[in-house]
């Protein structure tokens, strides 16, 4: 296994001695992810095994990450555990022969920007709308109990007489 410095990495080379990248960024390293969080704090854990095949760097990229989100049911902060696994072929054409089971990344292969195909990965992940999960603490205005009015309920009443 072997681990590498630095956010910009020749995929080329290290595919072919089949590197393992491991790497650990802040989430305050990530502009476009800043605002969707509720506070830029946090770590993102990513590990980028690389192959080469028919010349071709192939990598499984796998992030992990607890995400400060703001719940839009009741507007608290919650965390997101994100954990996602891709596998990307890394090409300077995106019209290029990739394996079946990867995505064309069109990018220089000798110079993979890291930092930004990890955010990519981070807004993927994020929810369309976070919510608390079933069972966790999360209060609305709807959940005050009140009785419930039923303006024509006896209206079934007087339509019999």
């Amino acid at each position: 296994m072997s681990t590498v410095a630095g956010a910009w990495l020749d995929a080329v080379s290290l595919a072919a001695r089949q590197a393992n990248v491991e790497r650990e960024f802040a989430l305050a390293d990530f502009p476009r992810l800043a605002d969707r969080l509720a506070v830029p704090d946090g770590r993102v854990a990513v590990r980028l095994a690389l192959e080469l095949i028919d010349g071709t760097p192939v990598g499984t990229l796998v992030v992990r990450a607890r995400l400060p989100l703001v719940c839009q049911r009741c507007l608290r902060p919650m965390v997101h555990a994100l954990e996602s696994e891709s596998r990307l072929a890394l090409v300077a054409d995106p019209d290029a022969a990739v394996p079946a089971d990867a995505e064309a990344i069109a990018t220089d292969p000798a110079r993979v920007d890291l930092q930004a195909l990890v955010e990519d990965e981070l807004l993927l992940g994020l929810p369309v709308a976070a919510r608390h999960g079933p069972g966790d603490d999360c209060v609305t205005g709807t959940d005050v109990t009140e009785a419930t009015r039923r303006p024509f309920a006896g209206l079934g009443k007087l339509l019999k007489n």
